[in-house]
């Protein structure tokens, strides 16, 4: 059966929505956000990693189960914020290195 590209669209949309479900895009939202936020103040650079497990703990202790998917789709959000601000040189690597040997 041949698709047209408007149904293509629509089942590639579908796919995806119901994959990374809207809990999930949130956590990854959450992750990218917090992280691009260390661009004002350098500590916030570990706040979307930081937060990502301390939400994972919480729900440990609150409804007994871990997320892996949340936990990979924040991390993954933290990533690519970080990513984005080294690619545009936003943060070096060397800050970014420094950064995490002070929070030792």
């Amino acid at each position: 059966m041949h698709m047209t590209l408007l149904e293509r669209y629509r089942y590639y949309g579908e796919m995806i929505v119901n994959f990374f479900r809207l809990d999930l895009q949130l956590h990854f939202f959450w992750g990218f956000v917090l992280t691009l936020c260390g661009v004002y103040w350098q500590p916030l650079l570990l706040s979307g990693l930081i937060v990502t497990v301390v939400k994972e703990a919480l729900d440990v202790w609150s409804k007994g189960h871990w997320s892996w998917g949340d936990f990979w789709c924040g991390i993954g959000g933290c990533v690519l914020a970080l990513g984005f601000l080294m690619s545009v040189e936003l943060i070096s690597w060397d800050e970014w290195w420094m950064l995490s040997i002070q929070h030792r």
